[in-house]
């Protein structure tokens, strides 16, 4: 099990609602996301959360370290054609 790609599809599913309801902006904070499943590895989160965002998004947060690291994602577009900002 992967707990990183846990997280990933999490906040893939989320944006994807977003998207559907015509939400455009899905603020994700470390600390929410570990406590909606119940776990507590704070840097594989982090990563997920990193690993997620495409150009355009924004990091919420300076210290991408902590359990407060919040991302902000832009759901009207999630095109393949979007680049990855990591990985």
């Amino acid at each position: 099990m992967n707990i990183q790609k846990d997280y990933e599809a999490i906040i893939r599913w989320k944006k994807q609602e977003h998207h559907i309801n015509g939400w455009n902006v899905l603020d994700v904070i470390c600390e929410d996301l570990l406590e909606e499943t119940e776990t507590n590895n704070t840097k594989a989160c982090i990563e997920a959360m990193k690993g997620c965002m495409l150009e355009g998004d924004q990091f919420l947060t300076q210290d991408q370290h902590t359990k407060k690291f919040a991302v902000r994602y832009y759901c009207d577009n999630l095109s393949e054609s979007r680049r990855k900002m990591f990985g």
